[in-house]
């Protein structure tokens, strides 16, 4: 029969083991909910940096837009108008003699030369064909400008019509604008294909040629990563789109780009 003295000791030890079981299992608990609250909340402040970095990014595009609309149109109206009005006297002038009429004739093909530069530039700065006829129309108007002074032979097949914010369109022809330059100022490609189509979930645009290609990799370093990269991806970022490059050496480029609409709120 066992002694009363050593089956008490036995409970106590017995229960002592039991409590900080418990106790430990209380600890081990209490550290996993804090854990969770914590990485819960760490997310949660991630979310609310990203969001304010897209904020800004947004903010920092528009305010560069209208610069940039502004600019343009003084190009187009203030300067355009004033080398179209110099033309105008240039034509007036008096050709008197072979050495007059030589020097008229290479003032008038000067004066044309720039007023063709400035209306270029200032449908760069702000393209006037899309606030009038649309993203679609305005990307054809600019491959078929591109087309007359490039060896590039640029394929496209575009949706017709896009349910789009101006604001909206803005942002995906600057897109598809810095990705035509860069092919045509680096890529050193005979053909380029331009996808472009509009779906329920979103905008889907993808930008293929046959040039020589690079190491994708440089695109994740700031100080390798060009400036027309990093103009894109700043665009992608605001508008919290995906951008997916894919790209070897001697091989051509495949930039690919899904754009959410964020449940309509950026449709007309």
């Amino acid at each position: 029969m066992s002694d009363p003295k050593e089956t008490e000791l036995q409970h106590l030890i017995f229960g002592s083991i039991l409590v900080m079981l418990l106790l430990a299992i209380a600890i081990i608990a209490f550290f996993v909910l804090y854990q969770k609250r914590l990485l819960k909340e760490q997310r949660r402040l991630q979310k609310v940096k990203d969001d304010y970095q897209i904020q800004l990014l947004g903010f920092s595009i528009s305010i560069q837009e209208k610069e940039r609309v502004r600019i343009g149109q003084d190009m187009h109206d203030e300067i355009g108008s004033s080398l179209s009005a110099i033309k105008m006297l240039v034509n007036q002038l008096p050709e008197n003699d072979m050495e007059s009429r030589r020097l008229i004739a290479g003032i008038k093909n000067g004066l044309s030369n720039t007023i063709n530069d400035v209306r270029k530039i200032a449908n760069n700065l702000f393209p006037s064909v899309l606030a009038k006829f649309g993203l679609a129309d305005a990307l054809r108007y600019h491959v078929n400008v591109l087309s007359a002074s490039n060896t590039l032979k640029i394929d496209m097949a575009i949706d017709t019509k896009f349910d789009l914010s101006f604001e909206y369109e803005l942002s995906i022809y600057r897109i598809i604008q810095e990705l035509i330059n860069n092919v045509i100022n680096h890529a050193n490609a005979k053909n380029l294909f331009i996808t472009l189509k509009q779906t329920a979930e979103g905008i889907f645009a993808a930008v293929k040629d046959d040039g020589c290609g690079f190491d994708a990799t440089i695109t994740n370093d700031l100080i390798r990563m060009g400036i027309g990269i990093k103009s894109i991806k700043t665009r992608v970022a605001a508008m919290q789109a995906a951008l997916k490059i894919t790209s070897k050496e001697n091989s051509g480029t495949l930039i690919e780009i899904t754009i959410p609409l964020n449940d309509g709120k950026d449709q007309k």
